[in-house]
């Protein structure tokens, strides 16, 4: 499990760490939920197929340009403000204990967050798709403190939990369940399907 952290952080020392503070925390028999935002509870297909600007510009240069040419507050407006998510995954989140858990910028995802009208779940930005395992570690302990049984987790991407799904199921004693999500914006239609 050392060779894995050390994939994911400088910090190697993190899980000896971890798993001294879980060693602590109770286990409930409940379950959370821990989704993406992008592409699981709101589809950026459209944007993609309309916009030049982002289609060119995929992943890093993608933020700069929503920063640094279309300007955040219109790129919020045009399209997210009052636009329908996805309701197959929504309907599921308890408020009090499951996750948004998106990376990108955090302004960015926070902007986006309160014009779909989601901002009552909890919201964690990462950097990247790979900071996504240490937050999901440091969600559970240190802000839900408890150990659920089982976290299901929704990703349109989930290739680094699948990688790193022994290391969470480790260090948290905890079942990972995890579900790929296919939306189709045009189609209204969700696929959803367990890995």
């Amino acid at each position: 499990m050392i060779n894995k952290i050390k994939k994911l952080t400088d910090y190697h020392g993190f899980y000896i760490y971890w798993k001294e503070k879980v060693s602590y925390l109770e286990k409930k028999d409940t379950s959370i939920i821990i989704t993406d935002l992008d592409d699981c509870l709101y589809s950026r297909t459209e944007q993609l197929e309309w916009s030049d600007i982002l289609k060119n510009n995929r992943w890093n240069e993608w933020t700069k340009k929503i920063f640094n040419e279309i300007w955040m507050t219109n790129y919020i407006k045009s399209w997210f403000d009052n636009k329908i998510f996805t309701h197959e995954i929504v309907w599921k989140l308890n408020k009090n204990t499951d996750l948004i858990l998106t990376a990108g910028i955090l302004e960015n995802q926070i902007e986006k967050v309160i014009a779909l009208k989601l901002e009552q779940y909890n919201l964690i930005a990462v950097e990247t798709w790979k900071d996504k395992i240490i937050a999901t570690i440091r969600y559970v302990i240190f802000n839900l403190k408890y150990i659920p049984s089982s976290i299901t987790v929704y990703e349109d991407r989930p290739e680094y939990f699948i990688e790193y799904r022994d290391l969470i199921e480790d260090v948290l004693w905890t079942k990972l369940f995890i579900k790929k999500v296919l939306l189709n914006w045009d189609k209204w239609k969700t696929e959803i399907t367990d890995v």
